[in-house]
């Protein structure tokens, strides 16, 4: 790929895209990809529907972004310089496994590097679920067959569709190191990766489709994979579509008819414009359907504002749980007085 086409694949794919070596993707819901990266300017072309354009319209025509937010984001990622984030450094995209579903036979190397690695697997999975007790980490660890992949320092865990099939691995760690890039230049990794040129499908779709055996309950739809792990282990009964510009496939609505939606997306403009239009789109199938408001959450709280971006429902625990500290010490020293 050109630098062009890199820095415009690196912004789709924090959009949510899945961008192949070609620099093709999907943009609209589609069963081969029609859409592609030009390699001399990085504008994008849509053969499909015929729209073209820059990565900044595509965030103003497709995701709701004002110009003005489209150019702050772009500015955002472009200032991180990041090698293609196709995980080329990393062996956990084997050829092997480009078709067909990921094995459990594969799945379990990263279980056993857990175990070989177990107190640093255990420093990133509380940073990942940093209010969780230890009892709920470990039920999650294990539910959610979470593992550890040495050579890329991440927690790896398997996203599996309606049937219980593995599509594609997500792969996450909060701090992850820099490393040296091939020009000399220190590379700094995203938070959140997976494996690339796989399709991905909603995380814990099983338990979703569990779920409707009580339509009373809520169900919470979080904008991530990581915030929805976090609501599991406090007792939620949540899933993720993976992010905030995911819309959910045709196949899948069935499984939100007459549910109780609450929709817990970050507190961005992204998130926002989300939350939005996946409500529309539920409007309809599921019997209620509430967004959360982190702001009339905060004024209730009586938390100090302004409330930064990208706020999720991870930073209400810590947040919460800071705050209950904080009126514990007052408490006491109330008392000492």
């Amino acid at each position: 790929m050109t630098q062009e086409q890199m820095q415009t694949a690196y912004i789709l794919n924090n959009l949510g895209y899945e961008i192949d070596k070609n620099g093709k993707f999907k943009l609209r819901s589609e069963h081969t990809a029609s859409a592609s990266i030009n390699p001399r300017n990085g504008k994008i072309k849509d053969f499909g529907s015929g729209w073209g354009g820059s990565v900044i319209d595509l965030m103003v025509e497709f995701h709701g972004y004002s110009k003005k937010a489209a150019f702050d984001k772009f500015h955002e990622l472009s200032n991180q310089k990041i090698d293609l984030c196709f995980d080329t450094h990393t062996d956990l995209n084997d050829k092997t496994y480009k078709e067909g579903f990921i094995t459990q036979d594969y799945i379990d190397k990263f279980q056993k590097e857990r175990l070989e690695n177990f107190s640093h697997f255990w420093e990133l999975l509380s940073a990942a679920l940093p209010t969780a007790t230890k009892e709920q980490k470990e039920t999650i660890a294990k539910r959610y067959q979470i593992g550890y992949s040495k050579k890329a320092d991440r927690l790896i865990m398997p996203i599996r569709d309606e049937f219980g099939n593995c599509l594609t691995l997500w792969k996450y760690n909060k701090n992850p190191a820099p490393f040296m890039g091939q020009d000399g230049n220190m590379i700094q990794l995203p938070k959140l990766m997976f494996s690339k040129n796989r399709r991905r499908c909603p995380f814990n779709m099983a338990d979703l489709v569990s779920y409707r055996n009580d339509l009373q309950a809520p169900i919470f739809l979080m904008e991530g994979e990581k915030d929805c792990l976090n609501a599991l282990a406090k007792g939620l009964r949540a899933v993720t579509l993976g992010s905030a510009s995911a819309k959910i496939e045709d196949r899948y609505l069935n499984l939100f008819k007459d549910t109780n939606m609450t929709i817990c997306y970050d507190h961005d403009e992204a998130g926002a414009n989300g939350a939005k239009a996946v409500k529309k789109q539920l409007t309809g199938i599921c019997k209620n359907i509430e967004i959360i408001d982190w702001e009339r959450i905060f004024k209730k709280l009586g938390w100090p504002q302004p409330i930064k971006k990208g706020f999720d429902y991870t930073d209400y625990l810590v947040e919460t749980k800071l705050a209950k500290e904080r009126s514990k010490q007052i408490q006491q020293d109330t008392k000492e007085r």
